[in-house]
């Protein structure tokens, strides 16, 4: 190589400056060699894993866009769901209040009903009470007349004539 350095004039300009040709030469040719080795071997598989690596973190990254999304319509649906539950509820709990009024009016119309024949059969028993209390009052007027009578009279009528001197007695008192 010395021979194509000394031509050109460049051997001296390389020695004033203190570069040695040969080591120089022998350098470039080294750097040659590790740059061929570096590109035939070391850089495929480093370009390889590099992508692999870059491949991966998309794939993370769109899973991760995919995930949120999920999320995203999960919660809407679990917040629908709530909504609809809520509303069910609301509508179980008026249903019952609605039932639990009928049943009120219902047990109200019920004990009305009862209060009303219970008055009617205590009127019914008080009229009957009353009737039976008039015949009592009225066989017993009946006797008190005849036994008045008979003291007034000094003897005793016979029956036939106690019963028509008392029917007298009693329509003079109801008049």
């Amino acid at each position: 190589m010395q021979f194509l350095l000394a031509d050109s004039g460049i051997a001296g300009l390389l020695t004033a400056l203190g570069i040695d040709g040969k080591a120089l030469a022998l350098n470039a040719a080294a750097f040659l060699v590790v740059v061929w080795v570096m590109g035939r071997f070391v850089y495929p598989p480093l370009m390889k894993a590099i992508d692999a690596k870059r491949d991966e973190l998309e794939a993370t990254a769109k899973a991760k866009t995919a995930a949120d999304q999920q999320l995203q319509q999960a919660e809407a649906a679990a917040a629908k769901i709530i909504a609809e539950a809520r509303s069910a509820a609301d509508a179980v709990v008026a249903e019952s209040r609605d039932e639990a009024d009928q049943r009120i009016k219902t047990a109200e119309r019920k004990a009305e009903q009862q209060a009303d024949r219970i008055v009617t059969e205590a009127r019914e028993q008080l009229a009957q009470d009353v009737a039976q209390a008039r015949r009592l009052l009225k066989a017993e007027t009946a006797q008190l007349v005849v036994s008045a009578t008979e003291a007034v009279l000094g003897d005793k009528l016979d029956d036939q004539r106690d019963a028509g001197l008392v029917a007298r007695a009693l329509e003079k008192q109801q008049v």
